[in-house]
This record gives C-alpha cells, sequence and structure tokens, in this order.
C-alpha cells in the first residue's frame, strides 16, 4: 500500500478557530499553496504575520510547521531574522 500521498495532518483535526483569533486563517494558507505544505507536516514558505498576542501586535514574517504534541497538532511560529 502506497501512503506516500498521505498527509501527516487533516484538515479537519487543525483548530482554525483558535488560529484565526491569532490571524492565521486557513484560506489564506490555501490560496497562497501553503495549506498542503502544513498538512505534510513541512514548513511553510515565508509569510507575514500579523498577531495579536496578550493584546499587543505582533507583525513578523515567519515559516509555520505542524507538530504532534500528546496525539494532537500544534502550530509552530519559527520568526525570521530581518537581515540588516
Amino acid at each position: 500500500m502506497n501512503d506516500k500521498n498521505k498527509a501527516p495532518f487533516k484538515v479537519e483535526d487543525v483548530n482554525w478557530d483558535e488560529l484565526s483569533g491569532i490571524g492565521i486563517l486557513k484560506d489564506e494558507l490555501e490560496q497562497t499553496g501553503e495549506l498542503e505544505t502544513l498538512l505534510q507536516g513541512e514548513k511553510t514558505g515565508v509569510v507575514s504575520l500579523s498577531l495579536v498576542l496578550l493584546g499587543v501586535d505582533v507583525v513578523m514574517d515567519a515559516t509555520l510547521q505542524l507538530v504532534r504534541k500528546n496525539d494532537s497538532p500544534l502550530l509552530e511560529i519559527i520568526g525570521i531574522n530581518p537581515t540588516q
């Protein structure tokens, strides 16, 4: 049996309501072609994020990656250092 095309994560396993609360939208990831990369458990390309974390506006470039934690998907946001 060939599991090569089977993504490690399913779109319905991700809590999109929680992620939309910090500005990460499934539709935007889909439009940019990064949703499939994310569901494969791979790092996305660089995306621009505008997040509200604990009442603070944070604007940053980052890559995203889904990992498993306690058998649930967890989104890692890996910030990109700006070059000077």
